[in-house]
């Protein structure tokens, strides 16, 4: 979804409706989203469901480096529950780094997509 999207849903299609977009997968389970709000230029901005995930954003050819804030890279989830450790899995998608706020103290992404480096090897749907 686009931020014109996400816009034209709240200012023309929901009339006060509540809009939840999504992102994750089994590893991390679902991100939740910052409010869509002008300010932002209506970006979806997704916040990991920390303390079970964490997301990093980093450099490709030096995973090792966490880019800075707004700087685009691939993200890096590590996951950790009772059940399961997955240390610094690096995901399928790249993503602009993004800082805290408030509800959700801890980095985010924003524009997330397939990471273009596998060009085409990546299948986007619903699963």
């Amino acid at each position: 979804m686009t931020p014109q999207f996400c816009k034209f849903a709240v200012e023309e299609l929901l009339d006060g409706v509540y809009f939840a977009p999504t992102y994750g997968n089994t590893l991390m389970g679902l991100a939740v989203h910052k409010p869509l709000v002008k300010e932002d230029n209506y970006a979806i901005i997704y916040y990991p469901p920390s303390p079970r995930a964490m997301i990093e954003v980093v450099d490709p050819d030096q995973p090792s480096r966490v880019v800075d804030y707004g700087e685009t890279g691939r993200v890096r989830l590590t996951t950790l529950t009772r059940e399961f450790f997955m240390p610094r899995f690096l995901e399928r998608d790249e993503a602009e780094r993004e800082p805290p706020y408030a509800t959700y103290p801890w980095d985010g992404v924003r524009k997330v997509r397939p990471f273009a480096r596998l060009q085409g090897g990546v299948v986007e749907g619903v699963y």
